[in-house]
Order: structure tokens, then sequence, then C-alpha cells
């Protein structure tokens, strides 16, 4: 170790020549700082590969040694840790077990993307004790903290999805904190993940609207690309009624005696535990369903079949409370073993992030049946104007997804106002679609504005005045990553908005709206302020 006297030689003066020189040097540095490396956005080491603590700073006491960054399958007395790569922080690894204390930290990032951290934590369930703990680098306030509360003492890692959102754009780091010394004084940690562009909580490709089975994997011949469809009706009925353009259907260019699987990507539950899908084709349940599965054993959880409408193509909602799972790894897995009639099964929408910032905002598609999450302003949108109706006065399906969908011409078309959604992180490609109805009125419209400055950055109108549903969509693909909210608006003394099913967050290949498929108007407009339009009354399928 080189030791340094506190002795320091006197200075001396600098000639006016090298003074200037210095001078310029230092103006140099001062007006290079703006260009230097940004913070990243992911920490050093996140999943311990190195198979030591390179990237990690340890602070305090000896919990945490290179010897804690462990290979191990499982503990010796069961298995198994199920981690992330081959390497993973065991804190009982080491001769000491459960007596070390200690605390260490990430390195510092920058919160980007959706503002979802996660980690896989195991260990002591002692939220006082053992934590990790999310800290902002410009004064250490801790903003959040997690122990192991999924299996409440167990070496087993499961994962843990913080919504960080608020923090978007802050430098923050990670502090692990180890003072237990008793049984199960420890904890365990692998795969941080700081940045995200989609929610580790949604599956990949979750309404097929890729067009095709990209992130699934298909076994025997039921599911193929070839099922795939934007089809509306099958042909001697209709609608589907499903989610977007595409949709899985079984029978598209298939007989029904093909079999096959087909399973997607895993995902990590979180949020209430609420899962939703629709469900379409045969009522099998031991040949025809979509069942939940987890990663780590492949056991069978959950099993749904066609049961609401006892084998018929239009589509059902099914959801599942799967709050006994959070924090699990899962996949979904479509079975169809049936041959014959009825043989063949249909899916669209799966949902597994029902509250994650980034997703779907909560009630984007007011299936609360009121307003809940929304701001209303003025008299147009009140919780009148959520509405069951399939049918419009004049006896057209409305073409809503789910059960309620916002008809602001339940009210009438002369009074104003706006709704404001809650705040979401535009992920995915960048494309915000709806369905939108109503008034072909430049002051009818949805706008997409910035949190941060209530900048409007993008408009949609509806087109032609027709009370049924038709997609249109929203480009901010140069604003991914930015916090931002939809304002409904209807400042129309004449007209009214229709809106439902606003999906945020879309796969990047996903096809572009053909807004050349609006029709012309379809009985609307008229200045009515009782009884909605016209002064009748929607219709109940």
């Amino acid at each position: 170790m080189r030791i340094l006297s506190s002795a320091r030689p006197r200075p001396r003066a600098l000639s006016a020549a090298a003074l200037a020189v210095a001078l310029a040097l230092a103006g140099a540095l001062v007006a290079a700082q703006p260009g230097e490396a940004a913070t990243p956005a992911t920490i050093d080491n996140p999943s311990f590969e190195t198979g030591d603590l390179t990237g990690w700073n340890v602070v305090e006491g000896q919990a945490f040694t290179d010897a804690t960054v462990s290979d191990a399958t499982g503990w010796g007395w069961g298995c198994c840790f199920n981690p992330d790569g081959v390497h993973h922080l065991w804190g009982a690894a080491t001769a000491g077990g459960d007596t070390p204390t200690g605390r260490m930290h990430s390195s510092v990032f920058t919160l980007d993307g959706t503002g979802e951290i996660s980690f896989l934590i195991g260990g002591g369930n002692d939220p006082e004790n053992l934590y990790v703990a999310l800290h902002r680098a410009s004064d250490d306030a801790e903003l959040m903290r997690a122990t192991n509360t999924a299996f409440a003492d167990s070496e087993i890692l499961s994962r843990v999805v913080w919504d960080a959102s608020d923090h978007l754009g802050q430098d923050l780091y990670l502090e692990v904190v180890d003072t237990a010394s008793a049984g199960w004084g420890h904890i365990n940690l692998d795969d941080v993940r700081t940045y995200t562009e989609r929610s580790i909580a949604q599956i990949a490709n979750p309404g097929f609207e890729t067009g095709d089975l990209t992130g699934w994997t298909a076994t025997g011949q039921a599911f193929g690309a070839a099922q795939v469809t934007d089809r509306t009706e099958w042909g001697w009925g209709g609608p589907f009624g499903h989610d977007g353009r595409y949709h899985l259907w079984g029978a598209n260019n298939a007989s029904d005696d093909k079999t096959g699987t087909l399973t997607s990507s895993t995902f990590s539950l979180g949020g209430t535990g609420e899962i939703s899908f629709l469900i379409g084709g045969g009522n099998d349940l031991e040949n025809l369903y979509v069942a939940l599965h987890r990663a780590s054993d492949g056991a069978e959880l959950m099993r749904a079949t066609n049961t609401a409408f006892a084998n018929s193509e239009a589509y059902s909602p099914v959801r599942w409370n799967a709050a006994d799972h959070i924090g699990e790894e899962l996949y979904f897995r479509i079975v169809d073993d049936a041959r014959g009639g009825w043989g063949h099964i249909n899916v669209d929408a799966f949902d597994t992030a029902d509250d994650v910032v980034g997703h779907e905002f909560d009630n984007a598609g007011f299936e609360a049946g009121s307003l809940q999450g929304w701001t209303a302003d003025g008299e147009a949108f009140s919780e009148a104007s959520v509405s069951s109706a399939t049918r419009t006065p004049a006896g057209e399906p409305f073409g809503a997804q789910g059960t309620y969908h916002l008809w602001g011409g339940g009210q009438g078309d002369c009074l104003t106002g706006t709704l404001t959604s809650p705040r979401f992180v535009v992920g995915g490609s960048g494309e915000i679609r709806l369905l939108l109805g109503g008034t072909d009125d430049p002051d009818v419209y949805v706008a997409a504005e910035s949190v941060a400055d209530g900048q409007e950055l993008a408009r949609v109108g509806v087109g032609s005045s027709r009370e049924t549903y038709q997609e249109v969509g929203l480009d901010l693909a140069a604003h991914v990553g930015e916090t931002v909210r939809l304002r409904l608006v209807d400042g129309s003394p004449t007209g009214h908005l229709n809106v439902d099913d606003i999906r945020t967050l879309l796969d990047g290949t996903a096809p572009g709206i053909d807004t050349a498929a609006w029709s012309t108007p379809t009985g609307t407009s008229g200045s009515h302020c009782a009884g909605g339009p016209s002064g009748a009354t929607p219709q109940n399928a």
C-alpha cells in the first residue's frame, strides 16, 4: 500500500501563457461534460454471472462476499433454486450460514423504459432485516422494499415486480440488506432487471397481433400461422367479438380432426394475480382447453374450455384468480386433442399484467362498469355513459369488446366535456389502438398528452359519423418510454364520442389500420339531450 504524506509542496506560479492554456483546457473539459456517457439503464452484473460480486459494492459486514455467489442448483436438503443462468447470490453459501450480517449496493442506473424493476429473491421472510431496497442516488432516500414473502422462508427464488414509474429519469441504486443472524437469517438474489420495454408480467404476442404465432411454440398440426386470422365472422355467422385485428381461429384453413398444442412464452405473475383471455370453439374440458402451468415443474394449475356458449365460434371472456401464484414463472398451453365436430378451439387477448404501468392501464375498456380510474370534467361523460348495451338504437351491433363500453351518446349530443385516463408509459411499437364511434366533428376526438408538460402528442377523430365501433390508432412511436395520458374530448354541442378497448402496448410488427374501412353515417347525429340519439334507447341482445 502506498502511503501519502499529508505535507503538500508549495504550488509554483504559472506564467501568463501557461495560465491561458490551463484555462482553455479547463473550459474544454467543462464543455465536454454534457457529452459524457449517460448513466446506464441497467446495473453491472445483474445476475452474478461473473461468478463473483463484480459491479456490486459491499458497504458493511461479511454477509456478502464472492463466496456467496454460487452455481449450486439445490441446497443439499432440497431442490431447486431455479435461478436465471448459472450463478446466483445464495446468502447461506458460506460456512457462516445465517450468522454474518451486512449490506451491499448495486451500481447506479437511470430508470427508463416502462419504469418496471424486477428481481428474483429467496431466503428469509423478514421485511425489517432481510430485504432489497430501491434508493434514489441523489439523497439515498429509500423508495421501495421487498423481502421473500412469496414462500415465507425458502431457498427457492421467486420474482418481485415493482412499478417504479414515478421515478422515471432518476438515478437509482439497489441495496441488499442482511441484518438477521438467527434461523433463515440470509437472503438470495438473482436476475435483477431495471430496464424493460415490455412488462415481464406479459407473454409475447398475447393477442396474435403479429399476424402469426411469433412467441408461441406449436406441436402437432392443430396450430400454425394459417390459423391466425383477421376474419371478423366465420361465413355462416358472426361476429367473433375478438380483440384487435388478429386472433387464433382453430378451424381456419384446417379440419377439426387436427390435434396439437400451442405453448406461450413464460411470464411472472404480478399485480392482483388476475388473468384473462377470450375463448371460443368447442366445449370439451378434457380435449379442448387453455391451461395455466408453472414453469419450474410444468404443473397444471388451472384449465378452461368454451363453456359460456357451449360450441360456438364467438368469443367469451375467461377470468382466473391466480393470486396464489403471484411471483411465480408461468405459461399457457392451448390443447386441441379433439377430433370430429367442434374439434377446435379459438383464443385471443391473453392479459396477465392487469395493473402494470406501461401495459394496459386499469379500466382501459371500462370493464369495471364505471369510470373508475378516469377523471371527468364537464357533463359529456359520467357513470351513466358506461353502457352494457350490445346494439345501437338503430339495432346494429355496437361491436364493443367485453361487457361494458363508453357510449357518449347515451345522454344526448348537447352535453360537452372531457374524460382523462390514468397515466401510462408508452411501450412496444409506440402505437395505441382503440375502438371509436360517434360523431364526425373536429371538436370530438381522442388525444394523447404528455404528462410532463401537457403537450398534445397525437390526435384521432371519429372519421365518419356512426354509433358502431371501428378500430383507430394513435402513433406515438417518437415518444416510446414517455409517460402520457389519454384525453377523450367532446367539445361539440351537436355530437358525441363512443370509446372502448384501449390497448397501449402493442408488438412492433402489428399491422397498420385501414382508415378506408370507415363507412357512411348510420343513424346518428342531431341535437338530442334525452334518451340518446334520436330519442331511442340502446338494446341488449
